[in-house]
């Protein structure tokens, strides 16, 4: 019996080697099938998941062509008396760089482009995006620089992101909502200025206390139907000077942390009706003009701290009629710490006037003392009322004014208005017409004029001088929205 069973051992060994291996020849060849067949199917998969994101993502283009026509004046300013150096003869020619004179510019061509990007993820998360490309003629003729000696630019083309954010809405349905908003965050673009635009307000804060481009975050709580109280904890920066072709007043913020609060409410008095509250702090605040492609931040500093108060009313429809009212106020606080910026051409015995340098051999601006000194000494005010009327469903017309005290600044480094006419000090009246001959197209024409009182408008240092000039622009633009 023994024996027997070790005679049919092997062969029931043998045989159960013989069905394994049938059994993994089966396998491999079941595996090969099945990889075929998901080789086949993957980029269907692949592009089904394409679609999918493409589907959620929604893209809005925007295309401004514009052209501008500036002449600019200005005859005294206080304490100004700096010369225009001669290099080919390395001697002053006797005509003063900033002062007593005019001059009419060539016409600015600029274009700019948008691509509005949007997505809602899921039911609490959504993703915000702004792509932005800019291009002017002004490569030879720089806008930016009112003096005599315009000096010309290597480069008037600029792309970047201009905002990419997430919003995390933690309760959606509760009646006190809070969304946590994180990114490169909507702070430019806020109200009124989206009316002159024909537009919806792109930031969350009003425009005359603050208007720069920011990352950081936002916490907004909602506390009834339709009253909202907003937190931002931020970081203040500005676009490539190639951004703002046109631009005289704004300041490059190399560091500011943003810290505010604002308060907006809607309500149906006399029309429809937003009323706006903020208070803003730029703390640790470092910036330096815009004097030109061969001026530096190299005696820039941080000069102390900028609070900045307001509170806005804007109204649609009033009284049942087809006329929008706005009226802004706000007020600017600085805290200084002493230190100084400097920018202001001395004499000393290493060097001339003529060299235009400053007292530490960098490039200069003026020999006027406002050229030189700490953080603004006194609060500043500024206000901004306007109102625009629809002729038609497809044509209105538009007045707008503001002013700006001596020491009035203005968070708005990153304001989405060619010229920045929020920052000045001294007056400014726009009037305007727009005419959508098509749902996605429209063409507006525009008139701005400017008087200004005081020097350095946008700038945070330095004592004002008293200063007689003036701008006009006549600008005609054709803008395209899908």
């Amino acid at each position: 019996m023994i024996k027997a069973l070790l005679l049919i051992l092997p062969l029931s060994i043998f045989a159960s080697s013989m069905d394994l291996e049938k059994r993994i020849e089966m396998l491999e060849k079941e595996m090969k099938y099945h990889q075929v067949d998901l080789d086949e199917r993957m980029p269907l998969i692949e592009e089904a998941e394409k679609k999918t994101i493409l589907d959620k993502i929604n893209l809005s283009p925007e295309l401004e062509l514009r052209v501008d026509k500036l002449d600019y004046r200005v005859g005294e300013i206080e304490g100004e008396e700096t010369k225009i150096y001669n290099h080919s003869d390395s001697s002053l020619n006797g005509l003063y760089r900033r002062k007593d004179y005019t001059k009419s510019f060539d016409p600015a061509v600029a274009i700019r482009f948008r691509l509005n990007m949007s997505a809602q993820l899921d039911d609490d998360v959504k993703f915000n995006g702004r792509m932005i490309f800019i291009n002017s003629s002004q490569s030879y003729q720089r806008l930016c620089i009112l003096s005599r000696d315009i000096k010309s630019v290597t480069s008037t083309s600029a792309f970047d992101v201009e905002r990419a954010y997430f919003d995390y809405v933690t309760n959606k349905n509760s009646d006190y909502a809070f969304t946590f908003s994180f990114g490169l965050l909507p702070t430019t673009g806020g109200t009124p200025m989206q009316y002159a635009q024909n537009d919806q307000r792109k930031s969350m804060f009003p425009a005359l206390v603050f208007n720069m481009n920011t990352y950081g975050i936002i916490g907004t709580q909602k506390l009834g139907d339709s009253t909202y109280a907003r937190a931002i904890l931020a970081k203040a920066y500005t676009l490539r000077a190639n951004f703002y072709p046109y631009q005289c007043n704004r300041e490059n913020i190399d560091n500011a942390d943003v810290l505010g609060i604002y308060f907006d409410t809607k309500f149906n008095l006399f029309g429809k009706s937003l009323l706006s509250f903020g208070v803003n702090m730029l703390n640790s605040l470092k910036a330096h003009p815009f004097l030109g492609p061969d001026v530096g931040s190299s005696d820039a500093h941080v000069t102390g701290d900028m609070i900045t108060l307001g509170l806005g009313l804007d109204t649609q429809k009033l009284l049942n009629s087809e006329l929008t009212f706005f009226i802004h106020y706000a007020l600017s606080h600085p805290h200084s710490n002493g230190k100084v910026d400097d920018y202001q051409i001395v004499e000393n015995s290493n060097q001339t006037l003529a060299d235009g340098l400053t007292a530490s051999g960098q490039t200069g601006f003026s020999e006027a003392d406002y050229a030189k000194g700490s953080m603004l000494s006194k609060n500043g005010y500024s206000f901004y009322i306007g109102a625009k009327y629809d002729i038609s469903k497809n044509l209105n017309l538009g007045v707008e004014y503001n002013y700006g005290s001596k020491y009035w600044f203005s968070a708005t480094q990153g304001a989405e208005d060619m010229y920045n006419k929020l920052a000045t000090r001294g007056h400014v009246t726009e009037v305007y017409t727009s005419w959508q001959f098509h749902k996605n197209l429209y063409t507006k024409l525009s008139y701005l004029y400017t008087k200004e009182e005081y020097t350095g408008s946008g700038w945070h240092f330095g004592e004002p001088a008293k200063k007689d000039a003036t701008q006009s622009v006549a600008s005609l633009s054709i803008v395209a929205k899908y």
